[in-house]
């Protein structure tokens, strides 16, 4: 069969329940964070700044580092769930495997998550 013919369709899945699905993998708070700031010592960062402001639903945690940033691209690739491809090579230095941590990390524990980055040379970015 020649599959260069073959009719395709992307199945792009669903935002919210792969959300949902982050919340279900089990992190406890202490191993999120650290998956955070895993990412902090990968990007070089020499400060981690962790605070957390516990208001009921109004809850919150700030982790700011002094990491090398993101550009708008790298961020974007950042977001996306499985970005990063195992088998690709690596810093010593980077924990991160699959290009889930950040995410599934941070939706174990919360509903909302910002992402603010400053890249020398570049424009500072966000993604709410």
């Amino acid at each position: 069969m020649n599959y260069n013919i073959t009719d395709t369709t992307i199945a792009e899945p669903c935002a919210s329940s792969m959300i949902l699905t982050f919340r279900a993998i089990g992190y406890n708070l202490e191993a999120a964070v650290a998956d955070i700031i895993d990412n902090s010592i990968s990007a070089n960062a020499k400060n981690i700044w962790f605070n957390s402001e516990w208001q009921g639903g109004n809850s919150f945690i700030t982790i700011l580092d002094d990491g090398c940033g993101m550009n708008h691209e790298e961020l974007v690739q950042a977001m996306k769930p499985g970005a990063k491809n195992p088998m690709d090579e690596r810093s010593e230095k980077d924990l991160g495997r699959f290009g889930l941590g950040l995410k599934t990390a941070s939706f174990s524990q919360c509903k909302k998550l910002i992402v603010l980055s400053k890249k020398a040379g570049f424009a500072p970015i966000y993604w709410i």
